[in-house]
């Protein structure tokens, strides 16, 4: 009796135990966490679909579309309306779109959708599609056919490189802190303004809610939200002059491929370039050209194997817009920044004459490095508006020389700041993704590249940033840059975008650029761009090339070894002189001397764009 007892004493308690236990769940579930339980039981049969919004234009100055929205029919499949009619269903479907049903079974099973909401599985179909759909719905049960707004390009591949182009987003995008919100099916910019102007363009989605029951099946459709277009981007550039830029550009790399290089042995492979057209009084982009180039287009429909085998496997490499993604050294376009930085630190003087030796060999130099000039010949004596004309190297040796000694007495590094205050070594800040950021050596550079130079700072390297070579970089907008602030006084941030609109045609925002004045009075400024018109006069390096174009020109021609491979050709340009409108910047990898390639292209351009005849070689002189 009193093991029953006991027995019942333990049962008795085991049942009390569970029962408060019970109790403590339920009061848990019901009252702590009812509230919990509520919203997902709400969220559960509330479903929202998200419906894209209308992407924004992007439009030249005078509102002229470069890119645009078009229509795309595309074939969309309700899962939960196929009912046992699915295999049926997608062989009709698969006879009408020349796709087999097993591809069509693989979209289906997309895990990116919800049950309810329509699967896309084919896009820019034809007409015909949407009429069969609509004629048979017996045997395309589910299937509807819907226009879809897709990204169209007016202009043809013109200002491929500037526009960009938008895909899918993928899974590292949709993990960044600016692409919250997005849904993993959805279409962001991938490159140029469509990257940059991402959030403008865009637009606000829409939503559409439904009540579902536990099955999935829609009980409620709510009062839809509507999605608000983007906003549209208004440019600087004139398509007029980017037409004008693409095409000269193209055709000066053609022409130089005619001529025989004596140094290589071969004719000049002139492999790529760029042309910059800048207004120098805003920092307006104009125009920008980058050769090769691509289709924005292509990715629309997607890629071909051809073509993603040309865009991303080729030596070629024509997505990258070698206006600003690519540095070279400037050669002598870089002189004139030189000359005013010389001037400025009292190491030369508008008023002085100086030696132009055919050789030149820093003083107590134990190693004897000869520093040629690019003719192999001596100049005389010169002014510096005359060592500019003929782009005499020994001139800016010798000054070269001169900072490095400076710089060892002082510490300061005064060339390479002087170089800064142009815009050098540094992100212009133009609104387009992936900037390079050229390079104007210093003592930190040398310090961190020193299987380069394991002997420090020595005189050969301000020797060879006089003249705009050895380890200086620069991109062709940069060059552009510091040449508009030449023209101006003002050194400005290129920029594309002149104004954000709204669709009703509003101001949303002015983007513009932003300039500040340049540490030299305008006395200084007006002697070296007086200099520069003397080089596209008789006797000047691109004279011949200018000798009966009409238009009043100043500019410096420009040619940057580069081995194992050919000269960089380079020129930059202003015009009109006096009061520059427009400043025009072209260089051509393995294009030659600065007279053969970029000098005739920034001739022709100007020509162009003032409507002016310029006649002349379509190849110049082989001068710097």
């Amino acid at each position: 009796m009193e093991r029953a007892g006991s027995r019942l004493k333990i049962l008795a308690f085991v049942v009390a135990f569970m029962f408060v236990a019970l109790s403590t769940r339920l009061w848990f579930l019901q009252v702590l966490a009812g509230p919990q339980h509520e919203r997902d039981a709400r969220d559960n049969s509330l479903r929202t679909v998200t419906t894209d919004a209308l992407r924004g234009d992007i439009l030249d100055r005078d509102g002229r579309r470069l890119v645009h929205n078009r229509q795309s029919l595309e074939v969309r499949i309700n899962r939960d309306e196929l009912g046992d009619e699915a295999e049926a269903t997608l062989a009709h479907l698969s006879e009408i779109l020349g796709v087999s049903a097993q591809e069509l079974g693989e979209e289906l099973d997309s895990k990116l959708y919800y049950s309810y909401q329509p699967v896309p599985v084919a896009e820019f179909v034809p007409e015909e599609v949407y009429f069969r759909v609509r004629e048979e719905p017996e045997r395309f049960q589910g299937v509807e056919v819907v226009q879809q707004s897709v990204r169209t390009y007016p202009q043809g591949p013109l200002g491929a490189h500037l526009v960009g182009w938008v895909g899918q987003i993928n899974a590292e995008e949709i993990r960044q802190r600016r692409f919250e919100g997005y849904g993993p099916s959805d279409l962001v910019g991938k490159a140029g303004l469509e990257a940059t102007y991402e959030r403008w363009l865009r637009g606000t989605p829409g939503e559409e809610r439904f009540l579902v029951n536990s099955d999935g099946e829609v009980l409620r459709e709510f009062d839809p939200k509507p999605a608000q277009p983007g906003h549209d981007l208004r440019l600087a550039l004139d398509l007029d002059i980017q037409r004008i830029a693409e095409e000269e550009l193209l055709t000066g790399i053609e022409n130089a491929r005619t001529v025989f290089d004596e140094s290589s042995g071969t004719n000049l492979v002139a492999n790529a370039g760029a042309v910059v057209v800048l207004d120098p009084k805003t920092g307006g982009i104009v125009a920008m050209a980058s050769w090769p180039s691509f289709r924005s287009s292509w990715f629309v429909r997607g890629l071909t194997e051809g073509q993603r085998s040309l865009l991303f496997e080729s030596e070629q490499a024509p997505m990258l817009n070698r206006a600003t993604q690519i540095t070279y050294a400037p050669g002598s376009t870089f002189k004139p920044f030189v000359a005013l930085a010389a001037v400025k630190e009292g190491i030369a003087s508008f008023g002085s004459y100086y030696e132009c030796p055919a050789e030149y060999v820093h003083p107590g130099d134990e190693s004897g490095t000869i520093f040629e000039n690019w003719s192999g010949l001596s100049g005389g004596t010169l002014s510096i508006a005359g060592g500019l004309k003929v782009s005499c190297d020994s001139q800016y040796y010798a000054w070269g020389s001169e900072f490095y000694e400076r710089d060892l007495r002082t510490g300061e590094e005064e060339l390479p700041r002087r170089m800064r205050q142009w815009g050098f070594g540094r992100q212009t800040e133009v609104d387009l993704p992936a900037e390079a950021v050229g390079t104007v050596p210093d003592h930190e550079y040398v310090a961190e590249h020193k299987e380069v130079y394991p002997d420090g700072w020595i005189p050969g390297i301000d020797i060879l940033l006089a003249i705009g070579s050895g380890e200086m970089k620069a991109t062709p907008l940069q060059v552009a840059q510091a040449y508009a602030a030449l023209a101006s006084g003002r050194l400005c941030r290129p920029h594309l975008v002149a104004r954000i609109e709204a669709g009703d045609g509003d101001v949303a925002k002015r983007v513009g650029g932003r300039c500040r004045p340049v540490d030299y009075t305008a006395a200084e400024l007006d002697y070296i761009r007086d200099a520069l018109r003397g080089v596209t006069t008789t006797g000047g390096t691109a004279g011949s090339v200018f000798e009966r174009c009409p238009l009043d020109v100043s500019g410096k021609t420009g040619t940057a070894e580069r081995p194992p491979f050919q000269d960089t050709s380079w020129f930059a340009g202003m015009v009109p002189a006096d009061d520059p409108e427009y400043v025009v910047v072209a260089t051509v990898e393995q294009g030659g001397f600065g007279a053969e390639t970029a000098a005739p292209i920034v001739r022709n351009v100007m020509s162009r764009i003032y409507r002016t005849p310029c006649e002349g070689p379509d190849l110049g002189e082989a001068e710097d």
